[in-house]
């Protein structure tokens, strides 16, 4: 038999046909398809179940060539051509899927036979729209099962491209019945065998959330799938993947990083700049040769470059090609040879050991905005030799910056040295990296996370057992720079709202003390006091007193209100304490987060 014995009523019938059953497997792939009543069939298999209509003893054989494509055109049916050999996702077939997901299925029920045919098709497109997009290096996760558990019709398909392991994290394609929309997005294992552990997907989520204005889902609803096409949807899509590759080699690093403790060098200028000899190593070292360590700057927050405090730590510079790209936590401690006593600074998240290209140009721009000679200059003023940091420097660009992490880990910095217990676990005092354990974490936290203790903690021995300093502690310095930047800033902000006679900049107090800024109001003054301490809770401790000074002292009420101005942003905790301590001591108290490089307050408590 010929394909001319193949009339139109054939074609039509076959369409409504294959409506009912679906498609088998072996023929969803086709780059030609026949046009009947605005909906596309594959051709081979829309011809094929045609020529049973014909004849029901054997099929027509025929192949897909320019020959039996006229036939069908003459018939008065358009075709359509896919190079990759699958139109493009229709409403129809994802309003089928969304019809009958979470359906039981059963083998027998006739009414459920072709469950499968009508879905190999979404199936078979998932996996092409990902082999269009995915980089050389991802590898695919192909996602054929339209059955989940229990036999229930799955209320979603998910195939995943990844690197190395499929373990962790991924960017998937997805058609998704239960929300009614295909989409693509990077993400993790929340369930399955594969299910990230507890404290994983708590690193996970709190990406998230730190990404909120740029972590989000590719989505095209249902309704709107008529509004794009293969070009479309996967230009779309490499793009989202392109935005979101250094996100995912980010997070793959931060989901395996390694906690470790380091000494750094002695200092009570809370590592913002160098503090002298007092206090340093006794070895024959380079602070006790030089009278600095090159961590003394590791907390300068006036020195930030897009969101980020670069710094180097000598134990990272002794392994630095093992830990190159890698992310740690790092407890950090710190020994004073004084009174040969150690303590906890600080417990630094997301560390990243840095490249020597990185540091390269880190250490290019500090002497371009002139930051390098400012360290240089405060070597001077403690009548220490600036020219070590040029022939320590001269070694690589690494011995200076090998280190960075977000400015934000600032504010979480404790605001008074801790001591550390004999039973600290740390074993050796020397500048190495050492892995941490949960005895040295329990030691940090004992400290740091408790609260008042009366029973637990002081003592009751009047004499001090050494000279001096009865406990480590830092010198609350703040950050010069930024302080002089947010007093300008703010102050033009405060004038072009309440106009410029209205605002003045270091008004006297009592006593020939300077308020920051104050503003004339209709009923009175209100007076602003800027802090610029890594720790904003260090800048509400400090400036809580001098507001109250400058306003009361020694018995009068100067200003109607009184606010401390930062550049830090509050977490939940300071604004549950900014709250307490204003209905405690019943004072109008406010605090303003100032952002800097926009020039506007960022929010008010």
């Amino acid at each position: 038999m010929k394909l001319d014995l193949i009339r139109k009523e054939h074609i039509l019938l076959a369409a409504k046909q294959i409506d009912v059953i679906g498609i088998p497997r072996d023929f969803v792939w086709s780059q030609y398809y026949v046009v009947v009543n605005k909906k596309e069939y594959p051709f081979k298999y829309l011809v094929r179940t045609a020529s049973k209509l014909v004849s029901y003893d054997e099929l027509i054989d025929f192949k897909s060539n320019e020959y039996n494509r006229k036939h069908i055109k003459e018939l008065g049916f358009e075709l359509t051509y896919y190079e990759g050999g699958y139109n493009f996702f229709t409403k129809e077939e994802l309003d089928f899927y969304e019809s009958i997901y979470n359906e039981d299925y059963r083998k027998e029920n006739e009414n459920q036979k072709n469950y499968g045919e009508k879905l190999y098709p979404i199936l078979r497109k998932l996996k092409y729209w990902l082999e269009q997009i995915k980089p050389e290096e991802y590898k695919i996760v192909y996602d054929g099962k339209w059955l989940g558990a229990h036999t229930k019709v799955s209320e979603y398909f998910w195939p995943r491209i990844y690197k190395g392991e499929d373990k962790d994290i991924f960017f998937n394609a997805e058609v998704a019945a239960y929300g009614r929309f295909i989409g693509f997005k990077l993400d993790g294992y929340y369930s399955t065998k594969r299910k990230l552990p507890d404290n994983k997907i708590k690193i996970l989520e709190e990406f998230k959330a730190n990404q909120a204005n740029e972590w989000s889902w590719y989505k095209i609803p249902f309704n709107d799938i008529h509004l794009y096409n293969w070009e479309r949807l996967i230009d779309e899509c490499k793009a989202y993947l392109s935005k979101h590759a250094s996100n995912y080699d980010y997070l793959k690093k931060l989901l395996y990083k390694e906690h470790k403790v380091a000494r750094i060098t002695w200092n009570i200028n809370g590592w913002v700049k160098p503090s002298g000899r007092m206090g340093k190593s006794q070895n024959n070292s380079f602070e006790f040769k030089n009278g600095f360590g090159h961590e003394e700057w590791l907390f300068d927050g006036d020195k930030i470059i897009d969101g980020y405090k670069y710094g180097f730590l000598e134990p990272i510079r002794k392994y630095r090609h093992k830990y190159e790209g890698k992310i740690l936590d790092i407890s950090l401690y710190t020994r004073d040879s004084k009174s040969n006593k150690s303590f906890w600074v600080a417990y630094i998240e997301n560390v990243e050991v840095l490249s020597t290209n990185i540091s390269k140009k880190i250490i290019a721009y500090y002497k371009r905005v002139g930051w390098y000679d400012e360290m240089k200059e405060d070597l001077y003023n403690l009548n220490l030799d600036p020219k070590q940091l040029d022939i320590w420097t001269g070694k690589g660009p690494e011995q200076l910056f090998n280190v960075r992490f977000k400015t934000s880990q600032l504010n979480k910095i404790p605001n008074e040295l801790i001591p550390m217990s004999e039973n600290s676990g740390i074993h050796s005092n020397r500048y190495t990296l050492m892995d941490a354990t949960s005895q040295i974490q329990e030691s940090f936290d004992k400290f740091v996370k408790s609260g008042f203790s009366f029973e637990n903690s002081g003592s009751e021995e009047a004499d001090l057992d050494t000279k001096g300093k009865r406990k480590g502690c830092i010198d609350e310095i703040e950050l010069e720079y930024k302080h002089n930047d947010i007093q300008k800033k703010f102050l033009k902000y405060l004038q072009l709202i309440h106009g410029r006679s209205n605002v003045k900049r270091e008004c006297t107090a009592f006593g020939a003390s300077r308020i920051d800024i104050v503003r004339k109001t209709t009923t009175g003054y209100i007076f602003y006091e800027i802090k610029t301490h890594n720790s904003l809770i260090r800048s509400i401790r400090n400036s809580v007193g001098q507001l109250l000074e400058y306003c009361l002292y020694p018995n009068t009420q100067e200003a109607e209100e009184l606010i401390l101005v930062s550049h830090l942003a509050p977490n939940d905790e300071i604004k549950n304490y900014v709250l307490h301590l204003k209905t405690f001591l019943k004072i109008p108290f406010k605090y303003i987060h100032f952002d800097i490089e926009s020039e506007k307050v960022v929010s008010e408590i």
